[in-house]
């Protein structure tokens, strides 16, 4: 039986033998006032000459029932006190455990934190707060903060700070407050306004430090400047671009071997990448280098700087990107807007934290046009011989080196000599002999050869012709352009300085798959010589 049924069950025999109380004294008073002894039949006489003993009898039933009922709501209101109590017990250990954790969590967070009452005077502080200001919360207990951490210049501020939060609104800014010995702190100040009931009872006022985060954001404000001031005034062509697009566009086609093999294959992939280049900035030097204008004007002309040369770069650049390189270099070929052709030495770097995005990519252009013209010419002085303009013995010996053991035989070789050189050196001196030494390299030129064919000078007055897939024995017409050439140099009338009438000598050799071409270079050179002398004869 629980708590409730003995409650119900004892009041309801206290109103049992309450009730018993009415039957008993009714009797009781019966009998002596009919002078009865108390027995069985008295009672019976007594309740069937006064029918009310009957009523008066069911009376402690009755009680007992109304009691009963009084047990009931007296059961059901200790059960509602005895809830209420538990849940005034839980919120009451609810409360004490959130302030336990919110004195904890001021306590050890690196917020500093102060409690003010509802004029903002302040109830206590964390040690936070302390080390931050360099105040003992002794020493500021009950004191308005304003008044202890706003200096004179921010008084205003914190005052429409306070405003707000007192109207129970959290504020948030960032500002700078006054320690102790007076000197100012950056922080982020954040009003929290305290409600209980829906009345405003105190203010939770958090600070946290900055400096550090000012400091950094100052660095990186000079970093930036620094950097922009270095990329617009820098002597190099720079370049800041964004190759996400190009990123996205590779990757549909597939994995890395297969995205290569596709570069490699389709012209118009390169093409479509080249396009989905984003240029974000250009400094001032690539306006000059390119005969710009302005940068609006070369940003809305870069596909004009772009020539067929140009792809073949830009395919390494990706395949190197692709290979999860963050670093290229190499030469490219492009256009001025003038139309000027310039050789560029690049260098393409993707910075730190986009290797996965290509959303910065970094390029710098050297223009190395006058070099790669100077190299040019040297390469063409060091194959070429000065004075003719013909390739030299350098180129030749090389040429034969590369030819020898290939698969362009037969091959055919022709030595030519310049008849009576010394005598024109002798009798006309070095200018005239030098002039019609010209006058050989013209002739021999006068029908043009194939691009494949060497024309060369190879000493003093000895020029040497090389014909790769050419068997002279059956087919002797590149001997008869050569004497051809000579004969309508010798007949022509220009005003060229030239020196006029000129004679060669000419011999020449077939040298066929297996065989040597030096073996053949000196047959040829044998076979002039019997040509010389035969002349000489003559």
């Amino acid at each position: 039986m629980d708590i409730k049924q003995r409650k119900i069950l004892s009041y309801a025999l206290y109103g049992f033998f309450l009730g018993l109380f009415f039957p008993i004294a009714a009797t009781a008073a019966e009998l002596i006032n009919l002078n009865l002894r108390f027995s069985w039949s008295a009672l019976r006489e007594i309740h069937q000459f006064h029918p009310v003993m009957l009523i008066i009898d069911v009376i402690p039933v009755a009680l007992a029932a109304s009691f009963a009922l009084i047990g009931i709501q007296s059961a059901r209101f200790l059960e509602t006190s005895s809830q209420l109590d538990e849940q005034l017990n839980t919120q009451a250990s609810t409360i004490e455990n959130e302030q336990y954790f919110l004195e904890a969590l001021i306590a050890s967070t690196s917020f500093a934190v102060v409690r003010l009452d509802t004029k903002h005077h302040i109830i206590t502080c964390n040690q936070a707060f302390e080390d931050l200001f360099g105040y003992k919360r002794e020493e500021i207990a009950g004191k308005h903060l304003d008044d202890m951490i706003a200096s004179a210049d921010f008084l205003a501020e914190a005052a429409q700070i306070t405003n707000t939060v007192s109207g129970g609104k959290l504020a948030r800014i960032v500002s700078q407050r006054k320690r102790k010995d007076g000197s100012l702190v950056d922080v982020e100040i954040v009003g929290v306004p305290v409600t209980a009931g829906g009345r405003n009872i105190g203010v939770l006022g958090l600070y946290h430090d900055i400096s550090d985060r000012k400091r950094a954001e100052q660095a990186l404000m000079e970093s930036e400047a620094r950097f922009k001031s270095l990329f617009n005034e820098s002597p190099t062509s720079l370049w800041e671009e964004d190759f996400s697009e190009v990123k996205r566009i590779l990757e549909k086609i597939g994995d890395k071997e297969q995205i290569i093999e596709q570069l490699n294959k389709d012209y118009a992939l390169v093409m479509e990448c080249t396009q989905a280049v984003k240029v974000l900035d250009i400094n001032q030097a690539t306006v000059d280098l390119y005969n710009a204008t302005s940068k609006d004007d070369l940003m809305q002309s870069l596909s004009e700087i772009l020539v067929i040369e140009s792809m073949e770069e830009f395919k390494q650049e990706l395949i190197a990107l692709i290979n999860g390189e963050s670093f290229y270099e190499g030469e490219i070929y492009q256009k001025k807007l003038t139309g000027e052709l310039i050789y560029g030495w690049l260098r393409l770097y993707v910075p730190p934290g986009y290797e996965d995005s290509w959303e910065r990519v970094h390029i710098s252009i050297v223009d190395i046009t006058d070099r790669k013209e100077a190299e040019e010419k040297l390469r063409f002085m060091s194959f070429h011989d000065v004075l003719t303009g013909l390739y030299n013995r350098a180129y030749f010996e090389e040429e034969l080196a590369r030819l020898d053991g290939g698969r362009q035989y037969p091959v055919s070789i022709i030595a030519c000599d310049l008849d009576g050189l010394k005598q024109i050196n002798d009798q006309f001196g070095h200018h005239a002999g030098d002039q019609a030494l010209k006058g050989a390299a013209k002739a021999l030129g006068l029908h043009t050869f194939r691009k494949e064919d060497v024309v060369a000078r190879i000493g003093g007055d000895e020029f040497i012709v090389i014909l790769p897939r050419v068997d002279l024995d059956l087919n002797p017409s590149s001997l008869e352009r050569i004497k051809n050439g000579i004969t309508q140099y010798n007949n022509s009338n220009l005003d060229d300085d030239l020196y006029r009438p000129i004679s060669m000598s000419m011999g020449y050799a077939v040298v066929h798959e297996g065989n040597s071409l030096e073996d053949g270079y000196k047959n040829a050179d044998r076979a002039m010589y019997v040509d010389k002398t035969r002349k000489k004869a003559k």
